[in-house]
């Protein structure tokens, strides 16, 4: 037998792969876009959150829970009225002020018409408490707080005030005293007879 050799030629072939390779893209392309279509990735949103700026005013810090028993007081006569500072460091002991840590003393003055109460800062409370347990005492009470020098040894001064105290002067007076006055008299006297 004879063979025959068919020739083909590499032209003919390519013509008939470009169409099938054209559909083949073209196919591709559709289903990955029909892909991507139905598909559709989701675009990461930003989500802004609506910040909320409070404007507060800043609070002021809780002051610490100050002990009655550990304040040091320091009472001043202020009008020279003998006793008025033991009658407020009683009073004091009643609210519970410890006596040990309450001293007296007179004012630099005794014409105080008013009882001042002097503080170191943070010790509002406390100035408050002695300004009420001091109401019933004395008529007008100032709080100076908080002026007091921060090197005192003490936490709260309270100077006394109110009637000034006017001292008794003593007064020259003549008056009559009683006197001895003698007077002979003649007594019998039993005389010894012979």
């Amino acid at each position: 037998m004879e063979e025959t050799a068919f020739s083909y030629s590499s032209q003919p072939k390519k013509n008939k792969m470009f169409p099938t390779v054209v559909v083949v893209v073209v196919l591709l392309t559709a289903i990955i876009a029909s892909y991507l279509i139905i598909n559709k990735p989701k675009k990461t949103e930003e989500k802004k959150e609506a910040v909320v700026v409070e404007n507060k005013m800043p609070s002021p810090t809780p002051l610490p829970k100050i002990d009655k028993k550990t304040v040091k007081i320091q009472v001043q006569n202020g009008t020279g009225t003998p006793g008025q500072a033991g009658i407020v460091v009683k009073a004091l002991e009643d609210a519970g002020y410890s006596s040990d840590n309450i001293k007296t003393g007179n004012a630099d003055k005794f014409d105080n018409s008013t009882t001042s109460i002097t503080a170191r800062d943070n010790f509002e409370e406390i100035v408050n408490d002695i300004k009420e347990v001091l109401k019933s005492t004395f008529d007008k009470i100032t709080v100076v707080s908080p002026n007091l020098d921060k090197d005192s040894e003490f936490d709260i001064v309270v100077v006394t005030g109110g009637k000034i105290f006017e001292s008794v002067t003593p007064t020259t007076s003549v008056s009559p005293t009683p006197s001895l006055t003698t007077t002979p008299t003649t007594t019998p006297s039993p005389t010894p007879t012979p």
